[in-house]
């Protein structure tokens, strides 16, 4: 007979441990809801970490945070306690699949986000995704209103909530798109005064990056013509291969999305869109800090070989 064995490093109370510290978010009230010393808790914590090989809390100022690791064990545990009581309930259910609900703009969604999303997922037997394309002045209230559980957006939108988690994603100067035909396509780079009564395609001023330029061409005195006004850069792309106007945007995920009828001109006006990725800092699970960090290295790649 194959003899088996097997390693165990954590016992049922050191799991309950873990699991009542990342519910409670201290020390103190895990001790006291456990009926157990400070200190045990500490000592419990840091054995499962030695034994485990991996960190699973990071300890600021008096404040123990837990990682993505600690989270994806919290699953674990919280597996464990499910089916010890479904056992004693007679409940033989299958669990269910966890959902990621994420939620991004047009521009963002169907560029590059769509797709990493995709790919993500396609990996992820034990997960299903729900995406929705919403504007940038409403995420921060779908997140806040527990509608979603990430968000790629703008840094500008306000966020002044404290429950709320930045994870900066990328940074990328603004850039003229224009058709190969423009008058303005032979300048190597564009100056502010070349905007001067041109045709211009813009964002909707719900837009945040609208808000931004056209407070730069305000400040610099210079009137422009806007013929078109669009919820998106898809839409903007339109216009401009048609050479109704030249178009601003940033140059990541813009410059991927280009065909030989257009091209790109440096800019002379001070420009940037930051983008990050927001989440609930109470989120506890694992599979959000996973696709984030996924999200993260992905679109570093993507923007390197674009620009």
């Amino acid at each position: 007979m194959k003899k088996t064995s097997s390693i165990r490093w954590a016992s049922f109370r050191d799991l309950e441990i873990i699991k009542t510290m990342i519910e409670r978010g201290s020390v103190t009230l895990t001790a006291d809801e456990l009926g157990i010393s400070q200190p045990a808790v500490s000592k419990s914590i840091s054995n499962i970490e030695d034994k485990a090989g991996k960190i699973l809390f990071l300890r600021e100022k008096g404040k123990l945070t837990p990682t993505a690791d600690a989270l994806f064990i919290y699953e674990e545990i919280n597996n464990i306690f499910s089916s010890l009581q479904r056992i004693d309930d007679g409940n033989w259910e299958s669990r269910r699949l966890q959902t990621i609900r994420i939620i991004s703009t047009p521009s963002i969604a169907y560029s590059f986000l769509g797709p990493l999303t995709a790919s993500y997922f396609k990996e992820k037997s034990n997960l299903n995704v729900s995406f929705s394309v919403v504007n940038s002045v409403d995420m921060i209230n779908e997140l806040r209103e527990g509608r979603a559980d990430i968000a790629l957006g703008n840094t500008d939108i306000n966020n002044s909530l404290a429950e709320l988690s930045v994870q900066p994603l990328l940074k990328s100067k603004i850039v003229c798109i224009m058709h190969i035909n423009h008058e303005l396509a032979k300048k190597e780079i564009l100056h502010v005064d070349d905007f001067s009564f041109r045709n211009i395609i813009m964002y909707t001023q719900r837009n945040i990056l609208s808000t931004k330029i056209r407070k730069k061409f305000n400040d610099a005195g210079v009137k422009i013509n806007v013929v078109a006004e669009v919820s998106d850069t898809m839409l903007a792309l339109c216009f401009a291969r048609e050479n109704t106007g030249i178009f601003l945007a940033s140059s990541f995920p813009v410059m991927s999305q280009l065909n030989e009828n257009l091209i790109v001109k440096d800019i002379d006006l001070d420009i940037y869109d930051e983008m990050v990725l927001f989440s609930l800092n109470s989120s506890l699970n694992p599979h959000i800090s996973d696709y984030i960090e996924y999200v993260t290295v992905k679109t570093t790649e993507l923007q390197k070989n674009v620009l």
